[in-house]
């Protein structure tokens, strides 16, 4: 299955897409800088499937800091305040230091690089929404206690092949005192922490819907696509410090502006004037989704409703109250993929080389194209792949086994597929390091009903993951208190 990053930011242009790529992007970025779905945990190169297990987070199951580079060193004049964020600030010399490493790693990597006023603008997005998220798991009281910032940090000393004692003399190196790299990691584990308890918790795949996707995938007639809903919404917010006098005077509020629906009042006018969400500006719609992709609380108050029906009573949620109408409802296009019951396996075999700050991708695609000659004319590659990968694969020749559609990574996926068996991939590059990649052999195997049921359950997961994820993002930012000091785009 398809990996993709997802961002709080919409339509997002090409070279934001690849700012957003880049490993320096950590806090804030759910899962672009470990391209993979939410609702997988990546092992290696592989995402293991989920069989009928529900209890997936959507946020890494450790923080991926990695290591700082050494800061440039700016003067105090730089240091003032360039955006307020609740009751913290983001400072120019922090937004200029995130701009500068960032833009390091995308000349390391051999990418473009945007213009500055540009690059700019993004990174202090990306800085408000790592200090909104960080804020939000403080104010909800989530603790990280000492013993779990310590297996954080054993955690991202194994990923970069070091002691956690090499981890912090490198952390040093770069001018970050280790007190200061705890406290960031302890802030991340976190964030982790607020997003598995608020968000995929909370989301439950049930057998009607993975019955749905099994019959929009198989092409049957009489599932022609899933029906996906437009609903409108009023949110008349309640502060977290709200007192139940003050909750009931805005519950109040929002039941008028129901009646006032129900009356037939234009509901996209009433939504502009008066709803709190983030698109009250587009008359309240969140736009045409399968009902999997919808909040709970609005998918259990529209799924029986008639289009151009208001609910009928206020709905309540963490955030406040809603008023909701379902503006329309339609039947998706057919899904063109049938589900199939044999699909094709690959028995692969690689070398990895791990990239980071002593091996550039550039010196390790070199080292790797000398050993792809070598491997070409007669050396053997389970020897080589025992001498010189550092994936754990390595001491069993690089061998991963049967693989099927959907389990490894999709660039190392992609390279797999086009080789013929017996064939060695050119140099591979992924967010691991660079492959060498062998093809032993392919076979068809069947998939019972209860592996494409497993498949089914996960992709259904990870829809609403990535909706879910998306919502509760849009409501933090939603509730912050944002001022920006400067011109975003300067």
């Amino acid at each position: 299955m398809k990996r993709q990053a997802f961002s709080v930011m919409s339509r997002l242009n090409p070279w934001q897409q690849l700012l957003l790529s880049a490993v320096l992007v950590t806090l804030a970025a759910p899962a672009a800088a470990q391209l993979r779905a939410p609702g997988a945990r990546t092992q290696g190169i592989f995402v293991p499937q989920q069989g009928g297990s529900q209890t997936s987070t959507v946020a890494p199951s450790q923080p991926q800091m990695g290591i700082p580079q050494p800061a440039q060193k700016r003067s105090q004049l730089v240091d003032e305040v360039v955006a307020i964020v609740n009751n913290s600030v983001i400072t120019r010399r922090e937004l200029l230091d995130r701009a500068d490493e960032i833009e390091n790693q995308l000349r390391a990597a051999n990418r473009p690089i945007p213009e500055r006023p540009d690059l700019l603008g993004e990174v202090l997005e990306r800085l408000v929404m790592e200090r909104v998220q960080t804020q939000a798991a403080q104010d909800a009281g989530i603790k990280v206690t000492d013993q779990e910032v310590d297996r954080a940090i054993e955690s991202v000393a194994q990923q970069n092949k070091m002691s956690a004692a090499d981890l912090r003399t490198r952390v040093e190196a770069s001018g970050m005192t280790w007190t200061k790299y705890r406290d960031e990691l302890r802030k991340q584990v976190q964030v982790i922490r607020l997003r598995e308890r608020e968000v995929d918790s909370k989301v439950q795949v049930y057998d009607g819907e993975i019955d749905n996707f099994l019959a929009a995938r198989s092409g049957q007639p009489a599932a022609v696509g899933p029906a996906e809903y437009n609903v409108q919404q009023i949110l008349v917010r309640v502060p977290d410090d709200a007192s139940e006098a003050q909750k009931a005077q805005l519950k109040a509020k929002a039941e008028g502006l129901l009646k006032q629906a129900q009356g037939g009042a234009d509901f996209a006018e009433l939504a502009k004037a008066n709803s709190e969400a983030p698109e009250a500006s587009q008359g309240g719609a969140l736009g045409f989704r399968e009902i999997g992709r919808l909040p709970a609380l609005f998918a259990n108050a529209v799924v029986d409703l008639q289009p151009g029906k208001v609910v009928p009573e206020v709905v309540e949620s963490a955030n406040g109250f809603h008023v909701l109408k379902l503006a329309a409802k339609r039947t998706a296009a057919p899904a063109q993929q049938a589900a199939a019951d044999h699909i094709t396996q690959t028995q692969v075999r690689h070398i990895l080389i791990r990239t980071g700050p002593n091996m550039p991708e550039a010196e390790a695609k070199r080292q790797m194209s000398t050993l792809r000659d070598r491997l070409t004319h007669g050396a053997d590659f389970a020897d080589a792949a025992r001498r010189y990968s550092q994936d754990g694969s390595a001491q069993q020749g690089g061998e991963l086994g049967w693989v099927s559609p959907g389990e490894l990574v999709p660039e190392f996926e992609q390279a797999m597929n086009r080789l013929r068996p017996g064939e060695i991939s050119e140099p591979v590059v992924t967010q691991f390091g660079v492959h060498l990649i062998q093809v032993e052999n392919r076979r068809e195997t069947e998939v019972s009903a209860e592996k494409q049921r497993d498949f089914a359950r996960q992709e259904v997961r990870e829809q609403k993951l990535r909706a879910a994820y998306d919502d509760w993002v849009r409501q933090l930012r939603s509730a912050a208190y944002v001022e920006y000091r400067i011109n975003r785009q300067r």
